[in-house]
């Protein structure tokens, strides 16, 4: 199931892959990837992007620090300016959308997004610390995973949202120690015995938590966490962790010991299976049962040993892997909020503001519709990270109620209306111009199996495809749609014969966004 994918390579294959690794894939996109092969268009998603312009100032707050128009991800906040906070974190959650939507070519934003549920943090800290942790997070997305979870266990926005900063040698706080082990590195396994749970025990807990005291961080600032040595904050003691961990201690090592807390947990083989769990559960499926762990999890954690935790190879791996373009994972996956919006948003290309600021504000407005569905950034519903991805049995079902199918549904159509209402320049959908990239879009039936391949996992029966023809052309013959079209390519210019192949197209997109295939990736 490892072994290398050496199956066909079609556009149903990179489709597959592109849809679990970027946002929204484009038809064009997909042809690349079908141009480049499998091991051209893995080099290409593992290919870091040119590092983006950072956020700018747009609010009509006045920052002290930063014009409009001026980044403030390098300036100091000062004084009383809590509205300030705000409007920098609404460029911070404006600014991510843009790079999910412009970025087809790499899996950063998709890694990005996975570091941010695991390494979770929710409304900690100021935007400038928020800045920094997902940067931080961006800067590592494919790289070595023991130096990121040491540099998340001092990064401020952590050191706020898990307690750090009220972790000290007379009054310990063991919050980040629980984490760091129960969800970010190692995992718990079955409780074998009051306080022990497989991999780790309470009193490695209590002790961990002694070694990380003595941080504190200041979230107004661009200066990272500080360390201090006295005894009242920082625990001087030498610290017994338990046969776990192979009764190893750890002596005092000052603003070094956190990284030595790091090095001893890597030392077990197990984090490396427990990241390969997540990374899997993330790009692939949620059911990893006896054969699953017996060939797919442990040689990705091999590899991922092999390689001194860096991700790059454990995940290049699975995504070449025979499994990973088995029929039985295409399709198998409900598509979180954010890849549900920029499945439509992305891939029937949505063009942007023509002013940046008013692209800022499009991106705010849907901030607010994307928290309604319960996948705002930033925000993340509790720290093991939103619960499709680790809540069983349900595990991707969560996206999915009475109540959030039909937001889903009102979303996909506000992608029109929401957009035109920010920004009235701005006109949402443009279908005419996407099927102008189809291969025959006067033809109902090669215009509908094409739309079906470019938007769905998985094939769409004749039953299913007759279904969105009654939408396109209810109950007229083929050749109307043909005569229609063709009849306002001739007069592209005249207003009503635009509009009637406009609406007749916003019809045929809203019936397949709305059946339940379209939420599966």
């Amino acid at each position: 199931m490892f072994a290398p994918y050496t199956g066909p390579w079609t556009f149903d294959q990179a489709a597959h892959l592109l849809r679990r690794t970027v946002f929204g894939p484009t038809k064009e996109r997909i042809l690349q990837a079908v141009d480049e092969g499998l091991d051209g268009t893995i080099a290409t998603l593992m290919t870091p992007p040119a590092t983006p312009e950072p956020p700018v100032y747009y609010d009509f707050y006045d920052d002290p620090a930063a014009t409009v128009g001026e980044t403030w991800t390098d300036k100091n906040l000062d004084g009383n300016v809590t509205g300030i906070y705000f409007a920098r974190a609404k460029t911070l959650w404006a600014w991510w959308f843009m790079q999910m939507n412009r970025d087809q070519q790499s899996i950063m934003e998709k890694m990005t997004l996975f570091w941010h549920n695991h390494f979770v943090i929710s409304e900690a800290g100021a935007a400038n610390a928020n800045w920094a942790y997902l940067n931080l997070l961006r800067d590592y997305a494919l790289g070595d995973f023991k130096e990121l979870t040491k540099k998340i266990t001092i990064d401020k926005s952590m050191l706020i949202y898990l307690n750090g900063t009220s972790n000290f040698a007379d009054q310990p706080n063991e919050n980040y120690a629980r984490e760091l082990l129960e969800l970010f590195t190692i995992g718990k396994g079955p409780l074998v015995a009051p306080g022990d749970y497989t991999n780790y025990t309470e009193q490695d807990i209590a002790e961990i938590a002694k070694a990380l005291t003595g941080w504190i961080a200041w979230t107004d600032t661009n200066e990272p966490a500080a360390f201090e040595p006295w005894g009242s904050i920082h625990d001087t003691s030498t610290k017994q962790l338990s046969y776990r961990f192979d009764n190893q201690t750890i002596p005092n090592a000052g603003d070094q010991e956190y990284a030595n807390v790091i090095d001893i947990i890597f030392q077990k083989d197990e984090v490396a299976r427990h990241i390969c769990r997540r990374l899997y559960i993330w790009f692939v499926h949620y059911d990893i049962n006896d054969t699953i762990e017996l060939e797919i999890i442990e040689p990705m954690a091999q590899v991922l040993i092999d390689n001194n935790y860096n991700i790059q190879p454990a995940l290049e791996a699975l995504l070449k892997s025979e499994h990973f373009y088995s029929t039985a994972i295409q399709g198998c996956m409900i598509k979180n909020t954010l890849d549900f919006f920029f499945s439509a948003y992305n891939t029937f290309r949505v063009p942007a503001a023509t002013e940046l600021y008013t692209e800022y504000e499009i991106w705010v407005a849907w901030y607010w519709r994307f928290e309604e569905l319960g996948m705002a950034i930033f925000r993340v519903p509790g720290v093991a990270g939103w619960r499709a991805y680790h809540q069983a049995p349900v595990y991707y079902r969560d996206w999915i109620n009475s109540a959030t199918l039909a937001l889903r549904k009102r979303m996909a159509r506000d992608i029109k209306w929401l957009t035109q209402y920010v920004s009235p320049e701005t006109q949402g959908y443009n279908f005419i111009e996407f099927i102008a990239t189809l291969e025959d879009p006067s033809n109902p039936n090669e215009l509908i199996d094409e739309i079906c391949q470019i938007v769905f996992p998985r094939p769409m029966n004749d039953e299913q495809k007759d279904f969105f023809k009654a939408a396109l052309i209810p109950g007229l013959p083929d050749f109307e749609w043909t005569v229609e079209y063709d009849d306002y390519l001739s007069d592209p210019d005249n207003e009503d014969k635009r509009t009637a192949v406009e609406n007749k197209l916003f019809n045929l997109f809203m019936v397949m966004m709305n059946v339940p295939e379209f939420q599966l990736s």
